[in-house]
């Protein structure tokens, strides 16, 4: 640390207490002085002022007097209407100028000036009452302002005299202030030195016993700071921990929200914010009487496409399918995604059905172009349901459930169209559904049958083999369609359950049948598109034959030709394997398709089952006739034999017959039959074929 120079602290702190002491002293005094010259000096400048004034009055009275005739003329003269401004100019700065109030306290009477003056000025210029009388009386006032303002003057020369006087004793007063406040100083400083001197050791010692004291403390302190420091470090880690978690808090909040209010997947509203935004609109609607529509829309042929091209193709084509929906739509329009291939459309403030419409076909539209994925050329389209408000409903639960089943029924329509809920719907839609939770009970307990209807060989006139055609009874003993419970089980996901049955009791049967018979009996079974999802559809089948025991070329699977259409290596392959087992794969309802006919070139197909539809009318329709043709000589050509579905009359048997088709299946021969049953018929049919050969 610095030393303390006890002789130098002593001479600066003199110093600097003189100088204030000195400062302060001569304040007081300069500031009583300057008080009172402050008062002198508005003296002097009043009486500058004034002086002033009386030469501008004097010039302004001659300028009068010259001026007497012209006024008398009525015409002006220059020379006294500038003199008479500046006097009146003057007279306005006595007011309200330097010398302000103060002129009246020293008797000069500033209103009588004024008045005066104003006088003048209504008199000449204003009034323009100008006659030698009041010429007259405006001289006598000039007469009487100079008067005035002379005597005014002599009072003020004095002053100015005494002002004078004062400013030489001033000079004398500041002189004798200023030795004595020299002596002040020294005195109050070699007192203030001496103080000093005497008490410098002490504070010397003072000094050093407080440096120890210091040094002591400070040693203490960094131990402490060292500790202060870590818990600081520590706080801060916490501190920003909790900054940090708090942080991820908040976006975990945000996530949240997105996740509740939009689909991850295509960004579009969910479920829960496609409600909010119906409330919103509900609200808007009953209070402005307008209508709200509901679209549902289901992708057609969505399942396919994932199933064989990939969930991630899938998903690319839930992104792209929600971009076009948005596109079609109208601003505050909302698109939602309910799950799976599923969409919601909230169309609010519709005026008329012809909007609904014009905004579903032009989804329709959107969503018919191709869409190209991961390189393959896609095809979907959209089943969509309508539902309005007021009419269908009052709450978004109402709505969404009969636009559903407006969307079935746009299914049954052949898809790729939009349906308006109507009150028949619900009632199909109410037994649709009772026919779902049957079905669901059916599939449990494998509550169905089989029927088996003969398929005959011409050349030989023998059963070569059936067709298994699968039966469903509800509770009630109503007979159901196929036509209408395998769609449906289809829909559900029944279907492969359903498929497995049939397949493993055709198979058990067809090797029942052969031993009851004694003849290599073949059985045709269906199989739906949807069991090809299943990539391990030939070793269902491996199983299902190891199990039966039944041959593999005593078993033909029958598809459809919407199955070919789909050039897929995943069918493909299956199609391939199953092939490479000796199982036969047959076209069901050959024709329907015609165009897909290059296929069978390409597919590992050796049946072809022509649809009923062309036999119904071979022998009245020569289109028929000519298909017919067609197709049994390009089976003949590709070495495919020809199953032809449907025969029942005579006729058509003729004719089949003589254009090369050596298998029928028809009610001709036989009405599809129970297993019992078809072991009788073929069994009377070989007796009958054995009675006539002998």
């Amino acid at each position: 640390m610095i030393k303390i120079n006890s002789k130098f602290l002593m001479l600066i702190t003199a110093t600097l207490l003189g100088v204030i002491v000195l400062s302060m002293i001569s304040s007081f005094f300069l500031y009583s002085n300057i008080s009172k010259l402050q008062i002198k000096h508005d003296n002097v400048e009043k009486i500058l002022f004034m002086r002033q004034y009386q030469y501008e009055l004097l010039r302004t009275t001659i300028a009068f007097n010259e001026a007497i005739p012209s006024l008398k003329a009525q015409i002006g003269h220059a020379g006294f209407d500038d003199w008479f401004n500046v006097l009146w100019s003057r007279t306005q700065s006595i007011n309200t100028g330097i010398v302000g109030s103060n002129v009246l306290k020293s008797g000069f009477n500033y209103n009588k000036l004024n008045d005066a003056l104003q006088t003048i000025d209504n008199t000449l210029y204003k009034d323009r009452n100008i006659t030698d009388d009041s010429l007259k009386d405006i001289q006598n006032i000039f007469y009487r302002l100079i008067r005035d303002s002379h005597l005014y003057q002599q009072q003020r020369d004095a002053i100015y005299q005494e002002v004078e006087i004062e400013k030489q004793k001033n000079i004398f007063h500041y002189y004798r202030n200023s030795l004595i406040l020299s002596s002040l100083t020294l005195f109050f400083g070699f007192i203030v030195s001496s103080f000093l001197y005497r008490n410098t050791q002490k504070l010397l010692s003072m000094q050093q016993q407080l440096e120890r004291m210091v040094t002591k403390r400070t040693l203490a302190l960094n131990d402490k700071n060292v500790e202060l420091i870590n818990e600081v470090k520590e706080r801060y880690i916490v501190e920003e921990q909790l900054v940090k978690s708090q942080s991820q808090i908040e976006d975990a909040k945000e996530r949240a929200v997105k996740q509740l209010n939009y689909d991850p997947l295509t960004k579009l509203a969910s479920r829960t914010l496609f409600t909010d935004r119906f409330n919103h609109c509900l609200i808007k609607a009953q209070r402005t009487d307008t209508k709200i529509a509901l679209l549902f829309l289901d992708l057609d042929r969505f399942k396919h496409v994932n199933d064989t091209l990939g969930h991630s193709v899938g998903d690319e084509l839930l992104k792209k399918t929600a971009t076009r929906i948005k596109d079609a739509l109208r601003q505050g329009d909302t698109a939602a995604r309910f799950g799976g291939d599923e969409f919601a459309v909230l169309l609010p403030d519709i005026s008329g059905i012809n909007h609904v419409q014009i905004i579903a076909q032009r989804i329709l539209k959107a969503l018919n172009t191709p869409f190209i994925l991961s390189g393959h050329e896609s095809y979907i389209s959209a089943s969509i349901g309508v539902s309005l408000y007021p009419a269908d409903g009052k709450t978004v639960e109402q709505l969404l459930r009969k636009a559903d089943n407006a969307m079935y029924k746009a299914k049954d329509k052949g898809k790729n169209t939009y349906q308006f809920f109507t009150h028949e719907m619900e009632v199909e839609a109410n037994r649709r559904r009772q026919m779902e939770t049957a079905l669901h009970a059916a599939v449990k307990l494998l509550d169905f049958k089989l029927v088996y209807q003969p398929i005959i060989n011409l050349e030989s006139g023998e059963t070569e083999g059936a067709e298994a055609l699968i039966r469903w009874q509800d509770k009630q003993g109503q007979a159901i369609s196929p036509a209408t419970f395998i769609p449906i089980a289809e829909e559900l996901g029944l279907i492969s359950k359903i498929g497995s049955w049939v397949l493993e009791e055709a198979c058990t049967q067809a090797v029942i049948w052969q031993k009851a018979c004694e003849l290599p009996l073949k059985i045709s079974v269906n199989l739906s598109s949807r069991q090809f999802q299943n990539n391990d559809l030939a070793k269902l089948i491996v199983n299902v034959l190891a199990k039966t025991g039944l041959a593999p070329q005593n078993l033909a699977l029958e598809i459809t030709e919407s199955l070919l259409m789909v050039d897929e290596k995943q069918i493909m392959q299956q199609l391939k394997s199953i092939r490479e087992l000796g199982v036969h794969l047959a076209i069901d309802d050959f024709g329907t398709g015609y165009s897909s006919l290059s296929y069978l070139k390409k597919f590992p197909i050796n049946i072809l089952k022509i649809d009923r539809s062309f036999i119904k009318d071979l022998n009245v329709d020569q289109n028929d006739a000519e298909l017919v043709k067609g197709i049994l000589s390009l089976a003949k050509s590709l070495q495919l034999s020809v199953v032809a579905e449907g025969v029942e009359e005579k006729g058509q048997l003729d004719f089949l017959a003589e254009n090369g088709c050596k298998h029928i299946q028809g009610y001709y021969f036989s009405k599809p039959l129970s297993s019992e049953a078809l072991i009788t018929f073929i069994n009377a049919k070989k007796a009958k074929q054995l009675k006539t050969a002998l």
